[in-house]
This record gives structure tokens, C-alpha cells and sequence, in this order.
């Protein structure tokens, strides 16, 4: 099991990442229940109700999801391949506002801890970083800011409207 900083805490993921479609096809039933699986494989399942979850690839486009059941996703992850891809930020604000997402959207892979309060403020939950970060370290960036002037997807009043 992997460990993720999930609603502000350190936490053993329940979840798997399948991080191809190769390792799709040798994945269990069981397993598939407890997986986040590529967008394109989960387009082309029959029962899209088999999985825990879904991810992007940071070049994939959100507008594939429209008309489709992502509420009952129970989480959606977004894969940033380098720390300096932003594309990754576009999707998690879309998929909150956009969509109406309400569940988790994971960042997974290359992204760095002084990214964390701005992955927070488009829609981020859970944080599932390459192996060699620290999470305590990056779990002290969580929150780093109390007050931002600019609105985010929890808030979308600018500073001057929320006095």
C-alpha cells in the first residue's frame, strides 16, 4: 500500500493506480474494484461501474467525460508527468466546476510539494507523490496561505467581496 496525503493527512491508499492499459488486461475482477484505471480503458468498458476510479493523462482532454456518469466515480486522478505540466490544474477546475465533480481528484506522479496550495485552490484532494518525497515535509505546505486574494473552486469571491 502506498501512503497519499488525502484531506490534509497522511493515509494508506486503499487504492491501486494502474498506471497502463498492459496491466489492465492481467488485473482481477477483485482488484479492477479497488482501481484507478486510464480514461481510454475505462471509455471502452462495458460496466464502467467495475472501478474504483479513473485518471488523465495531463494531454487528455476533460470535454471526453461530458455525458458521462462521473458522480458515481469515487475518485479521479490526474496525471502530471513533469512538475512544470500545468495542464493537470486546468483539469481538476474543470472537473470541479465544469462538471460538478464532488469526489476525490487525486494529483499523481511528477508534481513537487510547493505545488500543494495551489492544487488545493483548482480542486485537488489527495496527493499521491513519486516514492522519494517526503510526505511530513510536503504535508507542512498543505496550507500554507490563510487568506488568498484571488477566488478559487471553494471559494469564488475575490478577496473584496468576501469582507
Amino acid at each position: 500500500m502506498q501512503k497519499i496525503i488525502k484531506d490534509g493527512v497522511i493515509v494508506e491508499s486503499d487504492l491501486v493506480w494502474i498506471s497502463n492499459s498492459e496491466t489492465l488486461a492481467d488485473t482481477s475482477a477483485d482488484t479492477l474494484k479497488k482501481a484507478i484505471v486510464p480514461l481510454s480503458a475505462w471509455l471502452e468498458m462495458e460496466d464502467k461501474g467495475q472501478v474504483a476510479g479513473i485518471w488523465l493523462e495531463s494531454d487528455e482532454n476533460t470535454d471526453q467525460l461530458a455525458g458521462k456518469n462521473i458522480s458515481a466515480l469515487s475518485v479521479i486522478g490526474v496525471h502530471f508527468p513533469a512538475f512544470a505540466d500545468g495542464r493537470g490544474f486546468t483539469h481538476a477546475r474543470l472537473l470541479r466546476e465544469r462538471f460538478g465533480y464532488k469526489g476525490e481528484i487525486r494529483a499523481l506522479g511528477n508534481f513537487i510539494p510547493d505545488q500543494l496550495g495551489y492544487l488545493l485552490r483548482v480542486g485537488f484532494s489527495a496527493f499521491q507523490f513519486a516514492d522519494e518525497v517526503n510526505l511530513e515535509k510536503a504535508l507542512q505546505l498543505h496550507k500554507p496561505f490563510s487568506v488568498a486574494y484571488q477566488s478559487d473552486v471553494a471559494d469564488p469571491r475575490p478577496l473584496f467581496l468576501r469582507r
